[in-house]
C-alpha cells in the first residue's frame, strides 16, 4: 500500500484553488491538474509499505501532541523555479508547521522507516507536468496570482492516508486521524 501523512486543507480554500486552477488551465497542456478533492498539505510521504507496517505507523505518531497551527494560503509558485518549473503550487504559510513535519519525520525513522532527504517545504501542488516542464506560458499566466489570498484555517489534525493510483489522478483515502 502506498500511504502518506497529510493535513486536510478547508473545502472553501480548496475552491478557491479551484477557481485559479481553472483560470489557468488553458495556458498549459502539459499539466496534470490535481483533482480540488485531492488538495492537502503533505508532512511526510512513506511511498509503498506493507499492509502489516500500518501499525508501526499508528504507534509511531499515537501520542504526538502539539499546538493546533494557523496556516494562512497564499501566491502561487513553481518548483523548482520558473526556468524549469514541474510543479505549480499554491504557497503555505505556517510557523510551527516545519516543526511538526520534523517530528512525525523523527518518530517514522525510529519506527524503522526512511528518513526525509529534502528539506521540508509546506506547499499545496496545484498541477505536475507530464513533459519535461511546464509552459512559459503558464508561468505568465499565473504571474498576477503571486500574493492572492485564498484563506486561513486551523489545523488541529492530520491523517494518515493511503494513495491508490489510478489512470485520471490518484484516489486518497483516509486511514487514521490523529489530534494534535
Amino acid at each position: 500500500m502506498r500511504v502518506f501523512i497529510a493535513i486536510d486543507v478547508p473545502s472553501e480554500i480548496r475552491q478557491r484553488l479551484a477557481a485559479i486552477q481553472d483560470e489557468l488551465r488553458p495556458a498549459s497542456t502539459a499539466a496534470r491538474w490535481v483533482s480540488t478533492d485531492s488538495i492537502h498539505i503533505t508532512l511526510k510521504f512513506l511511498g509503498e509499505i506493507p499492509e502489516e507496517r500500518r501499525e508501526d505507523i499508528d504507534t509511531a505518531l499515537t501520542g504526538l501532541t502539539w499546538l493546533p497551527m494557523s496556516i494562512a494560503v497564499r501566491g502561487v509558485g513553481f518548483f523548482p523555479g520558473v526556468r524549469s518549473p514541474r510543479i505549480l503550487w499554491a504557497g503555505v504559510e505556517c510557523p510551527t508547521m516545519e516543526g511538526l513535519a520534523n517530528e512525525v519525520d523523527t518518530r517514522l525513522v525510529q519506527a524503522g522507516f526512511d528518513s526525509e532527504n529534502r528539506a521540508f517545504r509546506a506547499h499545496l501542488t496545484l498541477a505536475r507536468t507530464r513533459e519535461t516542464r511546464l509552459e512559459n506560458s503558464l508561468v505568465k499566466s499565473a504571474e498576477p496570482m503571486k500574493e492572492t489570498e485564498f484563506g486561513s484555517f486551523v489545523a488541529d489534525r492530520f491523517y494518515l492516508y493511503q494513495s491508490t493510483l489510478r489512470p485520471g489522478g490518484s484516489l486518497y483515502t483516509r486511514l487514521k486521524e490523529y489530534v494534535l
